[in-house]
């Protein structure tokens, strides 16, 4: 006896290979895009942890990009630091010597050269900015080039602001980042005032053998550059400071991004094996659904009355 397809069953089989082919679409997004679903209403009960979990890792990655631009600039300062120390210990080194020898020749030479290597450290720029200008960072902090440029008395003069700049490394700490010149190097260069007035002034020139009056200066100015190189070892070691604190900040913030990228991961990615199994399902109960179609088409009352004029 020959069957005819019903209404309702052919409705049933259209029903099926429209969810088989929605199936198969949905299996083969997955294991090309490697990802559960395309948009956050595909994710279901996991959208709004997800939506919480992107959002704070897009906050740590910016943490992490600013604690790398912040170690950078530091290691930038500590060159820097060390440089104008390393000016106040070679002029310190310069008077020493002048007074152990009793002679000043080579001296204000020595002197001359400290003065210009301590400029050139807080005059240090990075990436186009002026280090220790404060908030003017496109001015030069230092203006005076030369020793004898600080005499007469007051001329002396720094050009940054007092805005040191400071650095929010995570949600509860910001750490100071920035030095100003004139803090760095006042001590310093009134010490070398202090020198350039001597041999500008009645007891100079510092030139051949020192005078008693110029032997118990430049002992005097000891004191004075010995003050100003302590307060330049404790900057330098306070901006080593700060680059330890970064550094640590840094590694826990980078591990917090590799944290959250993985738990990301686990709500977002798909398992590619299971995926791949998933969409070769899919893509057999949509082949089997379409021969079933295809077979209650055959079967159909149209058909079967075109085909002999009677129901039999």
């Amino acid at each position: 006896m020959e069957r005819v397809t019903t209404f309702s069953a052919y409705n049933s089989v259209i029903g099926n290979l429209l969810q088989a082919e929605n199936n198969q679409n949905q299996a083969d997004i997955q294991v090309s895009s490697g990802k559960v679903a395309s948009d956050l209403k595909g994710f279901g009960a996991n959208a709004e942890a997800l939506t919480a979990a992107q959002a704070l890792k897009t906050r740590v990655d910016g943490y992490v990009n600013t604690a790398a631009k912040v170690a950078s600039q530091l290691t930038a300062q500590d060159t820097a630091l060390t440089e104008v120390s390393n000016a106040g210990q070679n002029a310190r080194q310069a008077i020493a010597q002048a007074i152990a020898s009793g002679s000043s020749d080579g001296l204000m030479a020595s002197l001359r050269s400290a003065f210009g290597q301590a400029v050139d450290g807080l005059n240090t720029q990075y990436n186009g900015s002026y280090l220790f200008s404060g908030s003017k960072v496109t001015t030069p902090p230092v203006s005076t080039q030369t020793l004898d440029q600080l005499v007469p008395p007051g001329t002396v003069s720094f050009n940054n602001d007092q805005l040191a700049s400071s650095v929010q490394l995570n949600e509860t700490t910001k750490v100071p980042t920035g030095m100003l010149a004139s803090t760095i190097g006042t001590p310093l260069f009134q010490a070398f005032q202090q020198v350039a007035e001597l041999n500008a002034g009645a007891s100079g020139p510092l030139s051949g053998p020192l005078t008693s009056a110029q032997q118990t200066a430049l002992t005097n100015l000891l004191q004075a550059f010995d003050s100003a190189n302590s307060g330049l070892t404790e900057t330098v070691a306070q901006n080593g400071l700060v680059q330890n604190q970064v550094d640590t900040i840094q590694a826990t913030q980078q591990q917090r991004q590799i944290d959250l990228t993985t738990t990301i991961g686990d709500m977002a990615n798909v398992d590619m094996g299971q995926a791949s199994a998933q969409l070769a399902q899919a893509q057999t109960a949509l082949q089997a659904s379409a021969r079933v179609f295809q077979s209650l088409q055959s079967t159909s009352l149209l058909n079967f009355l075109n085909g002999t004029g009677t129901l039999g």
